[in-house]
């Protein structure tokens, strides 16, 4: 019985963290962009927000090795994610109207979850996987470097119910953290039963990216949309350096030691991006 009870609540704690760590993160990262340039704040963008949290409670619930075999399967499933941005795309550009968001975000789903059961073939070796993602990079930057660009005119009313909904920053925020959290609860208490293959593949996800998505869909429309996925395969350079890191320094290290490693990494790998941009 004190054994159950003590398992029970160690299951309580480990739930409370996850909700608590994903929500905290989200909402602090927002706060200090807003406080940034906006070429900073579009450095922050590229944090490897919901990998890294995946990462890590796949770390603390299976053990670091089991985090660090996944991360080899989350460079090569970073190329999912950009396949959702296109599966979602393609909707978008075509039938652009509100009526038709829940057919881009089937869309987007069915080619995330498409490209990942294609991946989870490929062995467990990740210069293989890091070649996957860098030609997908350069496939996906070749396939939207046509779309228009077109920037936010914030002077415009909301155009709809939803829209007017997350007008503010507030409801912004908490809609971004809500999913973002649901995603890390569900990929986490999922890797149990997946395996460090498939929990990998589902690390790469897009928390973050994805809830951007749905709110510059509906507040701005396809068309400010479309711009922003245009620079999507830019922005995973940051996620592909944090997963190859963990994928060497999570047995190394350890989980804690390992992850502020592969963090100072990821910014690294950023602030040299922005440098170059510049």
């Amino acid at each position: 019985m004190f054994h159950r009870q003590l398992w029970h609540r160690e299951v309580i704690v480990l739930l409370l963290a996850k909700i608590l760590v994903t929500f905290l993160t989200v909402v602090l990262l927002a706060k200090v962009a807003e406080r940034m340039s906006p070429r900073h704040a579009g450095l922050l963008a590229g944090f490897p927000l919901g990998t890294a949290i995946a990462l890590y409670f796949f770390g603390w619930q299976q053990g670091p090795q089991f985090a660090a075999d996944s991360a080899i399967f989350t460079l090569s499933g970073l190329t999912s994610a950009v396949c959702l941005a296109f599966g979602y795309w393609q909707v978008a550009k075509r039938k652009p109207g509100m009526q038709w968001l829940p057919l881009a975000v089937l869309s987007g789903f069915a080619c995330f979850f498409s490209a990942s059961v294609i991946l989870q073939q490929l062995p467990a070796n990740r210069w293989l996987s890091l070649a996957v993602v860098v030609a997908a990079i350069f496939l996906f930057r070749t396939l939207f470097k046509d779309i228009t660009e077109q920037q936010i005119d914030r002077s415009q009313p909301p155009a709809n119910r939803l829209a007017e909904l997350l007008s503010g920053k507030a409801a912004t925020l908490l809609f971004r953290a809500s999913i973002a959290t649901a995603s890390i609860l569900l990929i986490t208490g999922l890797a149990d039963l997946l395996g460090p293959t498939r929990a990998g593949l589902l690390a790469a996800f897009p928390v973050s990216f994805f809830p951007l998505m749905l709110i510059l869909h509906i507040s701005y429309g396809a068309g400010v949309l479309n711009a922003t996925i245009k620079h999507y395969p830019d922005g995973i350079g940051a996620l592909v350096v944090y997963a190859l890191a963990v994928s060497y320094l999570y047995p190394l290290l350890g989980l804690h030691w390992g992850t502020a490693a592969s963090l100072l990494c990821s910014v690294g790998y950023l602030l040299v991006y922005s440098r170059l941009k510049k």
